[in-house]
């Protein structure tokens, strides 16, 4: 069952009603037992009264007379009784009854219990006189002798007395508790209404409709306990929004510094419930925020992740595992470090992609063993036909000259792929101070009359170049290396003579220039692997050509310093065309 919603001064008034209520209850039932005592009691003190009146009397007569004297002091009705128990006198018997009166012997409870114990009381219904009376007799000396005074009081006037003073008792009662109603109501209005204006004032914010504690104003009328009350809940309300602007300041810091981090954070709780998860763990894990905040830690996913995070919690320990995670056809690598909570709160799961780290480790690997085996090639050849001429010392002089010129071959191929390595090496770590002001525009230009000197009979056209300069940031001799490497391999995969397209033009803030030649082409399987490290479309052609498979990946370096990137389109038979895009000042 639902309590009713009293306020306070509500609860107050009902107690004090309540209590009034009861003590009325209480009392009202003592005003007919008061009313009777309160006869009793007269009875008691005239019949007293009586009696030191007529007990200094001489004989019988004598009392009876000074006792009819007293009617001033006579109740309804009044009797004598001799210690013979005999009736001497009474005041309505012996008038209704007249000639037919005697001196029976008075037997009644009372008269006996004050013979007993010198006072008696009782209620009894009169068959004389047909009513009911309250009677009351009280023993005295008279003679040397014990007399009962017995005095009657109608029933009657002691039930309508009663009847009075319970209707005057619940009139002023009922007058006696409106007043206190309506003065109890006054009286608590005004000392609960200062902090129902607190609690009016507190309630929006207790509801949720307001953010911040509002400050609580007093009048001037409010009570000195009710004033310290609201200063000290305006204090308290002072501290708490301090306290509160602390902690969401903190929040928004860890939250800002969580969300910048490269790693990927997710918190779960006790009851593997997601309670965070930065921008960069989504991305990993390709999920929405939506899909995982309060959702079980399952949907992550994976299963190592999962089962990484409930061994922590198991055991207590800080884990770390390797994940290989596979999504649209790419594949991932993280460093995973699960951390427990303190009390076990839950767990913090730090994942940081490694994938850039092992590609480069399969890349050095890749790097080396190639290296290895291009250089191991030349080296093969030289030691072949060194050992020729040291076996065979007598060989013909041609046959020496042929021998002499393939070991000079190779040596200047060794020495070229060595040069090559070092300028990847200088490549990658240009200093940034390196790079000044230059322009492109010359640049190219500067490029092809180099090439044209190089090959004579290649035909190379610049058209598209603007009349203003094209400044760039960058290192000079670096960009000539990467242009001139792509019209060098313009001019060697063409059938001569060498027809070579260069345009150089402004799009948007950037730079772009390109080299298109009507060569043997590339095939479309070789375009996504054309600028890594020792890849040649044709090794045979390349070796005779005097490449060493790195021209292309030293142009995508040299671009990528620049801020820049490289790309290629081409068609096998038909001819290529690189596009260099450079941001430009």
């Amino acid at each position: 069952m639902k309590k009713l919603p009293f306020s306070l001064r509500q609860k107050i008034l009902i107690s004090y009603l309540s209590a009034v209520l009861i003590l009325m209850t209480v009392i009202y039932p003592l005003a007919s037992f008061m009313v009777q005592q309160t006869v009793l009691k007269l009875l008691k003190e005239r019949s007293s009264e009586l009696i030191e009146r007529i007990r200094h009397e001489s004989n019988d007569y004598a009392l009876v007379q000074r006792l009819k004297d007293q009617r001033a002091l006579i109740f309804f009705r009044v009797s004598l009784i001799t210690n013979e128990r005999k009736l001497l006198y009474d005041s309505y018997t012996k008038r209704l009854l007249g000639p037919k009166f005697n001196q029976q012997t008075a037997v009644h409870p009372e008269v006996e219990q004050a013979f007993e114990e010198g006072t008696g009381f009782y209620e009894d219904d009169s068959k004389l006189l047909g009513q009911r009376f309250v009677y009351h007799a009280e023993a005295f000396e008279f003679q040397d002798k014990t007399y009962v005074l017995r005095t009657a009081f109608p029933f009657k006037f002691v039930s309508d007395l009663t009847h009075n003073v319970e209707f005057n008792l619940i009139a002023l009662s009922s007058v006696a508790l409106l007043l206190f109603s309506l003065m109890t109501w006054i009286i608590l209005n005004r000392l609960t209404m200062p902090i129902q204006r607190i609690i009016t004032t507190i309630k929006p914010y207790q509801d949720g409709r307001i953010q911040t504690l509002p400050r609580i104003a007093t009048d001037a009328s409010a009570y000195e306990d009710v004033q310290t009350l609201a200063d000290t809940l305006n204090l308290l309300s002072t501290k708490i929004q301090s306290n509160i602007d602390i902690l969401t300041q903190e929040r928004n810091e860890t939250s800002t510094v969580l969300e910048s981090l490269v790693e990927g954070v997710i918190a779960i709780d006790q009851h593997q419930i997601v309670t965070y998860a930065n921008q960069m763990a989504l991305n990993l894990l390709g999920i929405s925020r939506e899909a995982l905040f309060g959702k079980p830690s399952h949907l992550i996913h994976n299963d190592t992740c999962l089962q990484l995070l409930i061994n922590c919690q198991q055991t207590h320990k800080i884990l770390t595992e390797t994940v290989e995670i596979r999504r649209q056809d790419q594949k991932f690598f993280l460093d995973v470090i699960a951390i427990p909570k303190a009390n076990d709160s839950g767990a913090v799961l730090v994942m940081e992609d490694k994938s850039t780290h092992y590609k480069l480790l399969n890349m050095r690997k890749d790097f080396i063993a190639n290296a290895s085996h291009e250089l191991k090639t030349p080296i093969t050849i030289i030691r072949g036909f060194a050992e020729t001429l040291h076996d065979h010392p007598d060989l013909p002089a041609e046959t020496c000259a042929k021998i002499t010129n393939k070991i000079l071959q190779n040596c200047k191929r060794m020495s070229s792929l060595v040069k090559d390595l070092l300028v990847l090496t200088d490549i990658e770590n240009i200093p940034h101070s390196r790079l000044i002001e230059c322009d492109l525009h010359e640049v190219v230009q500067k490029c092809c009359l180099v090439l044209q000197d190089l090959y004579p009979g290649s035909f190379i056209t610049i058209n598209k170049i603007p009349e203003h300069e094209m400044f760039i940031t960058g290192d000079p001799s670096l960009l000539e290396m990467a242009v001139m490497n792509l019209l060098e391999n313009a001019a060697k995969y063409s059938h001569p003579p060498a027809k070579i397209t260069v345009s150089l033009d402004h799009v948007e803030q950037r730079i772009q220039l390109k080299i298109a030649d009507k060569g043997i082409g590339i095939p479309e399987n070789d375009l996504e692997q054309i600028f890594h490290r020792f890849y040649t479309v044709n090794k045979a052609h390349s070796r005779k050509l005097g490449g060493s498979g790195l021209g292309l990946s030293i142009v995508e370096t040299v671009v990528e310093k620049h801020g820049g990137d490289v790309s290629v389109a081409s068609k096998l038979g038909e001819g290529s065309t690189f596009t260099i895009s450079l941001p430009r000042i």
